[in-house]
């Protein structure tokens, strides 16, 4: 799985960055995915999988997959 850590969420990841592999050996909710790196559900204004924006709470990603996380400020 790919994931992009949008905004300030990129500091919760190794080395801070933006972008990340993640080996999925099943279908993972994203908020355990959140959980794994340790950003806190409520940082999280938003999720996409595969550009279709989901609820984080309710889908489950897989290996394929890449996923978005925004905050709420997220600009440039």
């Amino acid at each position: 799985m790919r994931l992009r850590l949008g905004g300030h969420l990129s500091w919760y990841a190794p080395r801070r960055a933006a972008e990340l592999a993640i080996e999925l050996t099943a279908p993972t909710p994203l908020a355990d995915i959140a959980s794994r790196l340790g950003v806190p559900v409520a940082e999280i204004a938003f999720a996409a999988v595969n550009g279709v924006v989901v609820s984080l709470r309710k889908t489950d990603v897989r290996d394929a997959d890449r996923v978005e996380f925004y905050p709420p400020n997220c600009g440039g």
